[in-house]
């Protein structure tokens, strides 16, 4: 089978593909006409930085300094926790952005949580398994594996914005 290999660069915008070239000789059209048209709505490139670097997509955002020393009972302070769901999201944080995991297993998660004495009740433990069930299909949370999750995408740029403040 041949495959197509095609880069596009409109303004600051860079597309590359390689695999079918069915996508090609369907989609080329609408695809430059698309990116034409977003190419006036996205910023120019920084005339410092070099042309050629690639954008890292997986770069982690800056928090705020000194978030290594945030504990999860200083995180679910700043984000208000009072339920369970919120103090696995604020476990997960701590797990995610001070410890810089990039997911974590449900042991671990239980360990932060248990980790925020103001917060964590008992019962928690009980509804854990339901919590992460609820939080994984309102995508606040991704299951990366059996009994692993994640922050989503989402959520993580919401919790980072409200650690950023807590500096």
């Amino acid at each position: 089978m041949t495959n197509a290999k095609i880069r596009l660069k409109v303004g600051s915008m860079e597309l590359e593909y390689e695999g079918d070239p069915s996508f090609l000789t369907g989609g080329i059209e609408t695809l430059l006409t698309t990116m034409g048209e977003l190419s006036t709505r996205v910023p120019a490139e920084p005339t410092s930085a070099p042309t050629s670097a690639p954008v890292n997509v997986n770069a982690e955002p800056q928090i705020a300094s000194g978030a290594a020393n945030f504990s999860t009972n200083t995180i679910a302070a700043h984000l208000e926790a009072k339920t369970g769901p919120e103090l696995i999201i604020c476990a997960m944080a701590n797990i995610e952005l001070v410890q810089k995991k990039p997911s974590s297993t449900r042991a671990e998660i239980l360990a932060e949580m248990k980790n925020a004495t103001t917060y964590f009740n008992g019962n928690m433990v009980g509804n854990m398994g339901k919590n992460l069930s609820n939080l994984t299909k309102s995508k606040r949370i991704n299951q990366v594996a059996k009994d692993t999750y994640a922050l989503s995408a989402t959520e993580r740029k919401q919790v980072e914005a409200k650690v950023a403040e807590i500096g």
